[in-house]
């Protein structure tokens, strides 16, 4: 695909796995003459009539059409592969956009319609590493199933996404598991945090990834959320607040949930949004703000090259979304590390190759050590990619 056209595709899936979507709104079922003018339309499964609709119109057209194919299918499975399939080819991006947040909505009421149980959940996962229709829904379905969850205990969910096939449905189920303990604590990230840490070490961070995103939908009233007691709305005050190490996922999902359509055209701006900052804070700052940067991992790369000191420009690399490559040619992706080796030096150089080779090898499902790796311009730069793509199997703390 010819680097332009990628451009303006990426365009439309820089937010795919982010944000939110309304619960459907069904309409009464004997509505008055004045309610009738304003009651919901029946929903058609056509996403046709949803076409050129936005903002809070277009979800709740969104909300209602999605759950009408989902529960219209005979395999909720190809329905969703193919609202994938729907979201990419819609040129307004706005399905794309807000698919991930509309289908934890979709899913959560589907699994409590039809009685799903926890025994049952991994083979209705979806198996795929789209991040965005297919992983909301996946996180939906976790979400119906938290009473069980709670009662299974840490050791059983943490087996459960030892089931799946690849290492991004693995994250996506743990990132799911998040989600359902902030349900299971009325929203209140402390308690939420300590079901994740009994899930050990290696999953908590990717467990409060859930946590944190579930925050921002509480916090915009989205998907059936509770309030929480003691809202915080402010990154510095949020995330200062936090435990060491869910710090950088609390500053990622800050700045991917309250983008709210900025985007980070430069060095100079992210210095500035990070201001004041210092040690894990800053970092952890700038890894966010990277996040919500141009569309294009290429073009993010280079806005990270223009900040000065290297434990910045390192931080900033962390917030690469590979995820944008994953429907595209493989050698995309290898062109996105080689600009490891010709946009930075030394360290700065290696730091970068075993980042990407990290992120690039979880969508892989590793295959991206043989596929790709060998294809860095020195030994050096391979290895530092090997090494990254070995290293995937542990935490990945801020990833999407």
């Amino acid at each position: 695909m010819n680097r332009s056209l990628l451009l303006v595709a990426l365009l439309l899936l820089v937010f795919a796995g982010c944000g939110g979507g309304d619960d459907p709104q069904p309409a009464p079922a004997e509505p008055t003459t004045a309610a009738a003018e304003t009651a919901e339309p029946a929903a058609t499964g056509d996403l046709n009539t949803c076409a050129g609709l936005v903002q809070d119109e277009g979800r709740s057209c969104y909300s209602r059409e999605l759950a009408a194919i989902v529960n219209g299918a005979g395999d909720p499975l190809a329905a969703v592969e193919g609202i994938t399939k729907a979201a990419y080819a819609d040129q307004s991006g706005f399905l794309l956009a807000n698919c991930h947040g509309i289908m934890h909505t979709v899913a959560r009421e589907y699994a409590l319609r039809t009685g799903l149980n926890l025994a049952k959940l991994m083979d209705s996962l979806p198996r795929t590493n789209d991040p965005g229709c297919s992983a909301g829904y996946a996180h939906g379905l976790v979400t119906a199933v938290a009473p069980e969850i709670e009662k299974a205990g840490p050791k059983a969910a943490a087996a459960l996404c030892e089931d799946s096939e690849t290492r991004y449905q693995r994250y996506s189920c743990t990132h799911g598991f998040g989600h359902a303990f902030m349900r299971l604590s009325n929203e209140e990230i402390a308690p939420a945090l300590q079901m994740c840490e009994q899930l050990g070490s290696d999953t908590a961070a990717d467990c409060s990834q859930g946590i944190y995103h579930d925050y921002w939908f509480a916090v915009n009233g989205i998907d059936s959320t509770a309030k929480p007691k003691n809202i915080v709305t402010d990154p510095r005050e949020l995330c200062g607040a936090q435990p060491e190490q869910f710090v950088r996922v609390c500053w990622y999902r800050s700045f991917v949930e309250t983008a709210k359509g900025t985007r980070m055209e430069s060095g100079e701006q992210i210095d500035e949004a990070c201001s004041g900052l210092e040690g894990l804070q800053r970092q952890a700052c700038v890894t966010g703000a990277s996040v919500i940067g141009p569309p294009d991992p290429v073009n993010q790369l280079a806005v990270c090259s223009g900040l000065q000191a290297d434990t910045d420009v390192v931080a900033c690399i962390r917030g690469t979304k590979v995820q944008n490559l994953i429907s595209y040619p493989a050698e995309m992706s290898v062109e996105l590390i080689q600009k490891c080796n010709e946009i930075f030096r030394g360290s700065l150089a290696i730091a970068c190759d075993r980042w990407l080779g990290k992120t690039l090898g979880v969508v892989s499902n590793g295959e991206f050590r043989t596929t790709g790796c060998p294809k860095l311009p020195n030994a050096q730069a391979r290895k530092a990619c090997v090494a990254g793509v070995k290293s995937m199997e542990g935490p990945l703390v801020t990833f999407s």
